[in-house]
């Protein structure tokens, strides 16, 4: 019926853009794939511009049916403040918002079709539970969307998991026992070896790769409300494919022990660049004149992405890496897109006057990917930046720093060979071995053997070995892109969900 009236779905991603900016291609999936959806999209109030700006490149056929809202109060900055902070206050201004639209909603029709009150909230996991916070008032069930890779989210589920266990342990006889008997405490965990399925194993400590003063606040934080909201939930949408990491997607459902419908509808990615290329850019012109000199794959593109930048610690690591791309007959293009990203001027003045390279405070990243000058993408590894360099044939350097970012320079690298890791770059508890193909790799850390690792890196990604990972990137980039089509897996999983909470 043309009239018949519009499900209507809250879709809640976090704050930061690298969280948004997939919710937003996530929620156009949605409305693209299934005509008789309405979408609002609570954004971060200080996020807002970013989130217009983006849908206003979008198909307006798919746009009208995704509605922007946010609660205006001004909260702390996604750019400066701590991610507790952020967390916290997206729990109140959402609370705040979605108690007022249940009691009176304030948009009602689209295109002459009645729009049907909130059925279902689907939340971010990094928001820890926001939409349950104000449950007895609006009673919709949850549904959870995880950005990142299966892996990661069965790691952090197996630690829950572990450190249930322990607890459960503590103080009985059975404790003692098993302790005499291991020579282990179980306290003592943090050199053993993670295994999860399909992913090569490696040492507890490799999950976090730079010493990071804020990481072990906003862990505590975050896990204690994923427990609560791992109760709380039935379903979870996975911003994955299925077959990059089969075995691990399929231990998903069994790794909540509780029934669990997971979904692998597929990675948050635009497959077209939202925004042309600018030629008048230097970004652009950089690129177009390395390609005319110097031909293809001839400069590296390095990006940490936001939120992320090497520490103050390692930036003579930073610098040994640098130094070694002109030395191996390279360009690069560094996006210098964090506000904790701080390079010396007259070093970077330095580069830019002999056209080495440019230092671009934001870079049209999609766009540099698909520039022929690009050889390789030296990033954090964040899964955003991943998927948009798989997809275009992009091989990979990772320098990771935490979170899914490990794992993902694992399985990338390691388990399909599209790229390789920065080990020597490792500070902190990371900063010890490095467990690979079944022997420990020492990290030593200086400055020499930084600059030795990467020297080897670039010449090998100039050899057969770098020919050889840019066939696997592309063959790679071919399932992920096919798995988003009609008949895909991540299509068909987008199709499964839709089922589950009432779209034909």
């Amino acid at each position: 019926m043309v009239n018949a009236p519009l499900k209507h779905v809250i879709f809640v991603p976090g704050p930061p853009w690298g969280h948004l900016r997939p919710g937003m291609k996530t929620a156009l999936r949605l409305v693209e794939k299934f005509q008789d959806l309405f979408i609002s999209l609570f954004v971060y109030q200080t996020e807002l511009h970013k989130a217009v700006k983006y849908l206003d490149a979008q198909p307006p056929a798919y746009t009208r049916r995704i509605r922007l809202v946010t609660e205006p109060t001004d909260g702390p900055s996604v750019a400066t403040g701590h991610l507790e902070d952020i967390a916290a206050f997206l729990e109140v201004s959402f609370g705040s918002w979605i108690v007022k639209e249940t009691q009176q909603a304030t948009v009602v029709q689209v295109d002459g079709r009645p729009i049907n009150p909130p059925s279902v909230i689907i939340e971010d996991l990094f928001g820890g539970g926001v939409g349950l916070a104000r449950r007895e008032a609006h009673n919709l069930p949850v549904v959870g969307w995880w950005l990142m890779p299966t892996g990661t989210l069965v790691k952090i589920l197996k630690a829950m998991n572990f450190a249930k266990e322990v607890a459960a342990l503590q103080g009985s006889s059975r404790h003692n026992a098993l302790v005499e008997e291991s020579q282990v405490d179980p306290e003592d965990t943090h050199d053993q070896l993670v295994s999860i399925p399909g992913i090569p194993p490696y040492h507890e400590w490799e999950s976090n790769t730079q010493d990071l003063p804020y990481l072990d606040s906003w862990t505590a934080y975050i896990i204690a409300r994923w427990k609560n909201m791992f109760k709380n939930i039935d379903t979870i949408l996975c911003c994955t494919t299925f077959e990059m990491e089969p075995l691990v997607a399929a231990a998903l459902p069994h790794a909540f022990g509780k029934p669990l419908r997971a979904y692998c509808v597929g990675p948050s990615v635009d497959l077209v660049p939202p925004h042309e290329p600018d030629p008048k850019s230097p970004v652009t012109q950089f690129l177009d004149r390395a390609y005319a000199e110097n031909g293809a794959h001839s400069v590296i593109y390095i990006s940490f992405g936001t939120l992320f930048f090497p520490p103050p610690s390692s930036m003579p690591h930073l610098m040994s890496v640098l130094g070694e791309i002109p030395k191996a007959g390279f360009k690069f293009v560094f996006a210098l897109s964090s506000k904790s990203a701080t390079l010396d001027k007259s070093w970077m003045d330095a580069h830019v006057e002999a056209g080495n390279a440019v230092f671009p405070e934001w870079a049209n990243q999609t766009a540099v990917l698909e520039h022929p000058a690009i050889h390789y993408f030296l990033s954090h590894g964040g899964w955003n930046s991943c998927t948009e360099a798989i997809v275009r044939g992009v091989p990979m350097i990772f320098w990771p720093m935490m979170g899914d970012q490990p794992m993902n320079a694992i399985q990338i690298a390691s388990v399909h060979d599209c790229g390789f890791e920065l080990l020597q770059v490792r500070t902190g508890a990371a900063r010890s071995t490095a467990y690979r193909n079944g022997s420990e790799v020492e990290i030593v850390g200086t400055e020499d053997a930084v600059r030795d690792e990467m020297k080897q890196i670039l010449k090998m990604s100039k050899g057969t070995r770098g020919k050889h990972q840019r066939m696997n990137v592309r063959m790679l980039g071919k399932v992920v892109t096919d798995s988003l089509g009609p008949g895909g897996s991540g299509d068909i999983a987008l199709e499964k969900f839709g089922r589950e909470i009432g779209l034909a």
